[in-house]
């Protein structure tokens, strides 16, 4: 007798879960953006003269590792946005943060091939 009755609707994701969503995509995206640059970065001849001959660019360990921090510490801020209402200005502040840490990072790993 069921089968005559409409399918329930699903409930419309809230904007918060839409922007978690996004935010997360732009966290998880980094890993293979960050293959992406370096094989782009070795297929140019500088790149491979970096790795033959050692003339990469030296680039200090902290600033990878502080682009990694922010990026972290912006995609813990997107998170935990609350259910129930849009996501705050500041929240939104911490997504383009987190895009901006992103680049930043995928920046100085093509300064380091460039030499």
């Amino acid at each position: 007798m069921n089968d005559l009755l409409p399918p329930a609707a699903a409930p419309a994701p809230s904007d918060a879960h839409r922007f978690r969503v996004r935010s997360l995509w732009a966290g998880l995206l980094l890993i293979p953006a960050t293959f992406l640059v370096v094989v782009l970065a070795l297929a140019s001849e500088r790149g491979t003269a970096c790795v033959m001959q050692g003339t990469c660019a030296d680039i200090p360990g902290p600033f990878y590792l502080g682009t990694l921090a922010v990026a972290l510490g912006a995609l813990i801020w997107t998170q935990t946005t609350p259910d129930g209402t849009p996501p705050a200005p500041s929240r939104k502040a911490g997504l383009a943060v987190l895009l901006g840490a992103d680049l930043l990072f995928l920046s100085l790993v093509a300064a380091h091939f460039a030499g």
